[in-house]
């Protein structure tokens, strides 16, 4: 690179163009959001130094990120981390980035939580980025609940207690396919809570591969495929969240925007009463509410 092309505003614009044409959307925002972290800088800071010229490694550093990106690679596992509900979350490759649209989930759990210390299971944990979001913002208002983070995935459960530790949420962590953890050698239940959340996988298998490719091709399967009609883990948690909740507890899930009708029968056939669901920004249901 000559030097004037490793000017901070030199290799934005250049990023900018390489990510545009590769279809990236916001690719003016991504290439300064890449440098800011590459520099360590706020955007007022970048704006002020465009003129300076970086070294060559921060400069062949820059590029290198930018042209990953422009695969489709997510730009939140090129970092390394994300923001979800004002928090800092690492994130890596095969655990699924937190979404903003899923901070509806939370606000919602919160909304619901009595005035008191709770038991709370966020099942499908994926980072956890909901049950320790849950965790930190009952402990501002002043409730120490008890609260599992729970996951099938060796990299799911590694990243949730990465997360913890960083955000010093003092939270459990377990290892289970779905409740199996929290049954006795009887198959009954050994541990009730007061609420259980769950972001599970939804998506239906056909619509896997519409996905943007930045979903479909870099964030784990796992996290995302619901199985033929999207439901099947939807009656998995009904069917037996109702064994582990207290009386009168709350099962608060993450939706697909057209599956409410779909999960509210699953629900009202389990039992389950004062059904509910909430919009996001975008006025698509996302968040289903029920008591047992």
């Amino acid at each position: 690179m000559t030097h004037d092309e490793k000017k901070i505003g030199a290799l934005i614009t250049k990023g900018t163009k390489i990510l545009g044409d590769a279809f990236i959307e916001n690719n003016v925002a991504e290439a300064r959001h890449l440098m800011m972290v590459y520099m360590n800088l706020d955007l007022a800071s970048i704006y002020a130094r465009l003129d300076e010229e970086l070294d060559d490694v921060t400069a062949m550093r820059y590029m290198k990120a930018i042209k990953k990106r422009a695969t489709h690679y997510p730009l939140q596992y090129i970092t390394g981390f994300t923001y979800f509900m004002d928090y800092e979350f690492n994130c890596k490759e095969n655990v699924l980035i937190p979404r903003f649209d899923t901070e509806n989930l939370v606000l919602k759990a919160i909304e619901l939580s009595p005035e008191k210390k709770c038991n709370v299971l966020d099942l499908c944990t994926g980072s956890g980025c909901i049950g320790i979001s849950y965790k930190l913002m009952r402990n501002e208002d002043g409730f120490d609940d008890e609260v599992v983070l729970a996951d099938i995935s060796d990299d799911a459960i590694a990243l949730a207690t990465e997360n913890a530790e960083k955000l010093e949420a003092d939270v459990s962590i377990v290892k289970t396919d779905m409740f199996s953890a929290f049954k006795d050698e009887d198959g009954k239940p050994k541990v009730s809570f007061d609420m259980i959340l769950s972001n599970p996988p939804y998506i239906k298998t056909k619509d896997i591969y519409n996905l943007l490719k930045d979903v479909r091709d870099f964030e784990p399967r796992l996290a995302l495929d619901g199985a033929t009609d999207g439901l099947a883990f939807y009656r998995i948690i009904a069917a037996e969240a109702k064994n582990f909740l207290t009386k009168g507890g709350y099962l608060v899930l993450e939706i697909g925007y057209d599956q409410y009708m779909d999960v509210a029968d699953i629900l009202t056939a389990n039992g389950f009463k004062n059904i509910k669901k909430q919009k996001d920004m975008s006025g698509l249901d996302r968040v289903v509410s029920a008591r047992i």
